[in-house]
């Protein structure tokens, strides 16, 4: 430890060029980033990691640290650890005017619009070990759920119309075409893909004509029934990689690849045809 320490001084006494470009290099990894697991191990607990200025992470660590200690003061009887990552809430709250609730004593709700997409029947808001499933994340209780939204005022959408055929004549879908879509088809309808279709694109299975100088493209172009969620890359396999396909009458999907090979691609997984 002593020799590494000494050869980095040295290094940037006798060229502080090099410590100039490593403090800068260093700056193109700052970022923040959440990650909730993988799927099937998500249980209601999130990963947050940050990568910043050392001095501006030491202060909102210290931050983190006093407000952990004014929940103990307060009566949470949970570990150091968990009073810190309760305080990351409260920081919160205090930050955008959320209200405090109650989980273990001291835990607060959020005082931001998170949005997420959760499915339940509603014959289980009433039991303690009813369950939902959240979008991307995956099964939570409705103890758990309760405790989320304690307090908060909640904004809800109505019911969508999975049947809903209607079209529009612009490229963009409007936000119910597009939250139908998604729902409808839950992850990328590349064979074998299973990214979750919330971190997909929207393509438009036919391709979109937006017409010329003459004349916009034929009208309704944009539907349900010619959008399916593809992935970053497999959408550039559709666009450029001459891989074609389309959406049949039972809502599967029918793959061609370069090749000539084709697929099936179900609910339940993908099929070589032949």
């Amino acid at each position: 430890v002593t020799i590494d320490r000494v050869v980095a001084e040295a290094t940037a006494v006798f060229e502080p060029e090099h410590q100039v470009e490593a403090e800068d290099q260093a700056r193109t990894g700052w970022g923040v980033r959440l990650s909730h697991g993988a799927v099937g191990d998500w249980v209601g607990t999130s990963t947050l990691d940050a990568v910043g200025d050392t001095v501006d992470l030491t202060r909102f660590h210290d931050l983190v640290c006093a407000t952990a200690e004014e929940l103990e003061a307060a009566g949470d009887s949970g570990t150091l650890g968990q009073r810190k990552a309760k305080a990351l809430g409260v920081i919160a709250d205090r930050l955008t005017g959320g209200v405090g609730g109650g989980d273990g004593g001291g835990g607060a709700r959020r005082g931001g619009k998170p949005r997420f997409y959760l499915h339940l029947d509603a014959t289980m808001l009433d039991q303690p070990t009813g369950l939902g499933v959240v979008e991307q994340l995956g099964p939570v209780t409705m103890t758990r759920l309760k405790a989320w939204l304690g307090g908060t005022r909640l904004t809800i959408h109505p019911i969508l119309d999975l049947n809903r055929i209607d079209a529009v004549d612009e490229y963009k879908p409007p936000a119910w075409m597009d939250d139908q879509v998604r729902l409808r088809d839950r992850h990328c309808v590349f064979p074998w893909c299973e990214r979750d279709s919330r971190s997909c694109d929207l393509d438009h299975i036919d391709p979109y004509d937006p017409g010329t100088g003459d004349g916009p493209g034929p009208p309704g172009q944009t539907r349900p029934e010619n959008l399916a969620p593809l992935c970053r890359r497999h959408h550039r396999c559709k666009t450029a990689g001459r891989w074609r396909y389309r959406r049949n009458r039972d809502g599967t999907y029918t793959w061609t690849s370069p090749h000539r090979h084709r697929y099936h691609v179900t609910e339940t997984g993908t099929h070589e045809l032949h």
